[in-house]
């Protein structure tokens, strides 16, 4: 089967969407797929908060296709006439028209249409199959130019309800997908419920944690001097709605009543966003990008394992935790509370200082009661959560688009 990826960021960006898009690719390749990745960015570009909005057509850094341990990823870098042919585009960064986002979104997309359609369109035709993990433009485009060229079109959306994702243009290009794929229980209600989407066309996919095969606590608490010292670790980006101030805050009130705890941050961060860490406590250690070993040697050593979110797409880090037994500490980002409460596999605080100093001496002074979240976390990633699971589920939902495209009654 020859399936085509579309993606906005793709490896080597760092984060849940590009690795979990990774690992898919890598997996369908090794049974036996053609597969190929289209992206529009290998790396994140660094832009003024006000001309972020610009991040994904206009200001898209450049990049150079590649081979992916045997998967080509062709990146559609704009040249210099491209930008100046989606030069409208610039109005969405006005300031005193924030409030026009929906309308000012729509009036630039045939602009970037107008670019990116040629470019799509080679791929598109080549594929039996086109998976889009990519929103806004991107998506929309690809999806424009499958249903012209008649391929079956699958979308995963990464969805912040009232943040972005849900507007009424994201609904239509939910709504229009031949088939898509829901992260959490929680996730498909939303789709179904919330924007309309048909439920025959809703299935529910799951995320996979990704890690290696063996983990050193011990010499990772050896290496940053922890010894034997309780341990909390974050891993993320150290932004706000990840909640990384909120938890930097809780660790004294933690403190009060357990000066032994050490916290760990992993993840990356903007000159800002690293100022959280600035005189810190030399019980906080902030390690920035690590590698995926060193990663997985954190999540052993941990105790506790607290990212308490107010948004989440993709709960990857949850899993990764539960693979080494840990309990978590989540924040109020829907589907948070159905994934970890509702597996008995940690707990679930708001994002604020008190709160989470609260979950984690719960955590902390019950070490039994913390274990058996823990291994309920384990049991639920071995028995839900796998990277075969996961693209078994992929493999059905392709094979049977091709059944439908390929009868004559088809009806989009």
């Amino acid at each position: 089967m020859r399936i085509l990826f579309v993606a906005q960021r793709y490896h080597p960006c760092v984060g849940g969407v590009e690795t979990q898009t990774r690992l898919v690719v890598r997996e369908l390749a090794r049974r036996g797929h053609d597969l190929k990745v289209v992206a529009t960015t290998l790396r994140e570009a660094r832009l003024p908060v006000r001309l972020r909005v610009l991040g994904d057509s206009l200001l898209l850094p450049d990049g150079a296709s590649y081979n992916d341990e045997g998967t080509p990823v062709h990146v559609l870098a704009p040249s210099l006439w491209d930008r100046l042919r989606m030069l409208p585009i610039a109005v969405r960064a006005m300031p005193f028209l924030a409030r026009q986002y929906h309308i000012l979104r729509r009036l630039g997309y045939p602009f970037f249409r107008s670019v990116f359609a040629p470019k799509l369109r080679p791929f598109i035709a080549w594929a039996d199959v086109v998976h889009s993990v990519a929103g806004n433009y991107l998506g929309w485009t690809a999806q424009e130019v499958a249903r012209a060229l008649g391929r079956p079109f699958i979308v995963t959306p990464y969805v912040h309800p009232g943040q972005y994702g849900d507007g009424p243009d994201d609904a239509r290009h939910w709504q229009l997908a031949d088939a898509v794929l829901a992260l959490l229980e929680t996730d498909r209600k939303v789709l179904i419920e919330r924007l309309r989407v048909p439920a025959e066309k809703v299935h529910l996919y799951g995320v996979v944690p990704l890690l290696p095969e063996q983990a050193d606590g011990a010499g990772f608490r050896a290496r940053h001097g922890l010894g034997k010292a309780p341990l909390v670790l974050f891993v993320g980006r150290m932004n706000d709605y990840k909640g990384a101030p909120a938890l930097v805050q809780a660790a004294s009130l933690v403190w009060e009543t357990r000066p032994d705890v050490h916290f760990v941050f992993i993840g990356p961060a903007s000159e800002d966003e690293r100022r959280i860490f600035t005189g810190a406590d030399a019980r906080l250690h902030y390690l920035g990008r690590v590698s995926d070993q060193e990663k997985a040697d954190a999540y052993a050593a941990c105790d506790v394992f607290c990212m308490p979110s107010r948004h989440e797409i993709l709960p990857a880090v949850y899993l990764e935790a539960w693979s080494y037994g840990k309990p978590v500490v989540g924040g109020p980002a829907p589907g948070l509370w159905e994934l970890i409460e509702g597996n008995q596999a940690g707990i679930v605080v708001a994002q604020q200082p008190e709160a989470i100093a609260k979950g984690l001496l719960q955590l902390l002074q019950a070490p039994d009661w913390a274990r058996h979240l823990g291994e309920n976390g384990r049991r639920l990633v071995q028995q839900r959560y796998t990277r075969e699971a996961l693209v078994d589920t992929l493999e059905q939902i392709y094979s049977e688009l091709l059944v439908r495209f390929a009868s004559p009654q088809i009806t989009r």
